[in-house]
């Protein structure tokens, strides 16, 4: 019972290695793709969580002019290049102190190093459609001590870079829109494919960014259920393995005993009970093989004689003297 209660907790330690082998993986949320105001998505001064990041995401309000920065080690469609990443102060009420708050939009892709190139931020009133990503952690760029071409887009550099307080993530900009003109979106709250960045957006390039997935395997965690699988295998094994032997010596005897030659006759088997037993003509009394012998008890082998001799005697009335 013992081997098969440690087979069955080996089994069950396996499936919970298989379940932990893809419990990291990540899958696109529908949901995600239906663009909603940010307030609704993520507040200021909390950080962007995993069900929050990724989410299309309608914000209001006006590029502040100059803002915009490079941040470099950025891959549009297979090229690489930098993100013009510029400050958009928010509509929204919420406010740090007397100053309302900012959101770090990416308005666009550039194969362009030169941060003087930068096409101008549009003016006015803008609402702006795109992803909102996760933050990022700070990372020195390639031009060291330059505030015009950064590392990552970090928020909290940004915000010593333009000295406000932002959100705490970034948005992508799929589409821009000034004055009265509607956001492009579809009838199920998605942003159409023909959606265009504000002018002047001349040089920028549309992000495509995608939700993050991740549909790989930890294969340690497979391994380490193939282990316990081995596990349980070897434990069934020694479980039958010893039920096997018990079996064996129950019905084989001699296998398992050494005597004299001369006692090969004193052999017997007790059909009742499917055991054998044997005489000791030294202390005059039977034995069964998977009892102790007489110089370990004499409590026992008084036992073991008195069954012994019965059941001798019995044969001997059934099959006869021989």
């Amino acid at each position: 019972m013992l081997a098969l209660a440690l087979a069955t907790g080996f089994m069950l330690l396996s499936q919970w290695q298989l379940g932990s082998a893809d419990s990291h993986q990540i899958d696109a949320n529908p949901a995600k793709e239906t663009a909603r105001p940010l307030d609704e998505v993520a507040k200021p001064l909390t950080p962007v969580l995993a069900s929050q990041a990724d989410s299309m995401v309608i914000v209001k309000g006006h590029y502040v002019e100059k803002s915009s920065r490079l941040v470099e080690n950025r891959v549009n469609d297979g090229t690489k290049g930098y993100w013009v990443v510029s400050q958009l102060q928010t509509d929204d009420t919420a406010t740090q102190g007397r100053e309302k708050y900012s959101v770090a939009v990416a308005r666009g892709f550039t194969t362009n190093p030169d941060p003087h190139a930068i096409t101008q931020e549009p003016k006015g009133p803008v609402t702006v459609t795109g992803r909102l990503v996760a933050n990022e952690g700070p990372v020195t760029s390639k031009k060291a001590g330059s505030t015009e071409v950064l590392g990552s887009a970090a928020t909290a550099q940004l915000t010593n870079v333009w000295n406000t307080p932002l959100y705490a993530g970034t948005v992508t900009a799929t589409s821009e829109t000034t004055g009265d003109e509607s956001v492009p979106l579809t009838d199920d709250g998605k942003v159409r494919n023909d959606a265009t960045l504000a002018s002047p957006h001349d040089g920028l390039e549309k992000i495509h960014t995608e939700q993050v997935v991740d549909h790989s395997v930890n294969w340690l965690n497979i391994f380490y259920a193939i282990e316990w699988v081995v596990f349980a295998v070897f434990a069934i094994f020694l479980w039958w393995r010893l039920l096997s032997d018990d079996h064996e010596r129950r019905t084989h005897p001699e296998k398992y005993y050494e005597f004299a030659p001369s006692h090969h006759e004193n052999l017997f088997f007790e059909e009742e009970t499917g055991r054998h037993y044997y005489y000791d003509s030294e202390h005059d009394r039977y034995y069964y093989y998977d009892e102790p012998d007489a110089t370990d008890s004499s409590t026992t082998a008084a036992s073991g004689h008195s069954q012994m001799n019965t059941a001798h005697n019995q044969q001997r009335g059934n099959h006869g003297d021989r």
